[in-house]
């Protein structure tokens, strides 16, 4: 057994793909397929069905996928620990982000990373913030940036299985059309969304979770949905709805056609956090690029 067929189980059983595989750990198909083959006649067990749709793990593959995991994680953290040995001469970040990450705190901590560190590799992956902390907690992502809301998990266990660093706060608003009776209302409550025309983030949003929240046995008209947010400014600006926003997110800007109502709600203070396994040793990489969010986050 060596540690590249355990790379090359975890690549194919993860991807769903012999083939997907093969391409992300820069190998051809058949050498990873041949050494999954030779892994199972190590074993004396079938790790693999291979079928139209791909690949998939058999039972024996599923109980052994977590000492797989570990042992792929335990050797790409003893090679970056050698190579950091006189100083962090190389390694890899493996970031998943969400958007206001990206257009708030990132731009100025990945140019710092890659002018300190040149030989440091910089993946990134950008979606919303249950797609990250999963992410994070299969070992996909060394570090995730996610949006946090009070009272409202990402996961469940959160808490014990998530290491948060607070970095950057915002606050969740309502954009409406800037005509709206809403835009000029003092003291917004939810009842005054009762008949509103709404358009709603994906389901795999946070802010899906908090506009439900507000939404409580009330009566949603929910007229358009997407996980955009610049389009869903537009639709407000439109006249279509109402939609949600984070004022971490660029697109969230009164003006031209758009007013922002403030939310009086505890839950409706947004951070961007940086998250991080508890159980899991981290890098020298993963601990230099931490530094640098705690570094600029003192700047906001």
């Amino acid at each position: 057994m060596r540690f590249e067929q355990l790379r090359y189980l975890e690549a194919a059983l993860r991807t769903g793909s012999f083939r997907q595989a093969a391409k992300e750990l820069d190998i051809s198909q058949p050498t990873i397929t041949n050494q999954v083959q030779r892994l199972e006649e190590d074993l004396g067990v079938v790790l693999v069905v291979r079928g139209a749709k791909g690949v998939r793990p058999t039972y024996a593959a599923e109980r052994i996928l977590p000492h797989v995991v570990a042992a792929v994680q335990a050797e790409h953290l003893m090679r970056e620990e050698a190579s950091a040995i006189g100083g962090l001469k190389l390694g890899t970040v493996r970031l998943g982000t969400v958007p206001a990450g990206s257009q708030t705190i990132l731009p100025g901590v990945v140019k710092r990373l890659l002018s300190d560190f040149p030989n440091v590799r910089f993946e990134v992956e950008e979606g919303p913030s249950r797609m990250v902390s999963r992410g994070v907690l299969s070992g996909h992502f060394d570090v995730g940036l996610v949006t946090r809301l009070a009272g409202i998990d990402l996961i469940p266990a959160e808490q014990a299985l998530l290491h948060h660093v607070d970095l950057i706060s915002g606050r969740l608003v309502l954009a409406v059309p800037e005509n709206h009776r809403l835009a000029t209302k003092d003291g917004f409550e939810a009842s005054d969304l009762e008949g509103e025309p709404l358009i709603f983030p994906a389901e795999t949003s946070i802010l899906r979770t908090a506009f439900e929240q507000l939404l409580d046995g009330i009566e949603a008209r929910i007229v358009y949905a997407t996980n955009n947010a610049e389009a869903s400014q537009n639709m407000v600006r439109a006249g279509v709805g109402i939609c949600m926003a984070n004022t971490l997110l660029s697109s969230t800007v009164s003006g031209n056609g758009v007013a922002l109502v403030p939310l009086p709600f505890e839950w409706a203070h947004a951070r961007i956090s940086a998250i991080v396994r508890n159980d899991e040793a981290r890098t020298s990489a993963v601990q230099a690029f931490l530094g640098l969010l705690r570094e600029s986050a003192k700047n906001f």
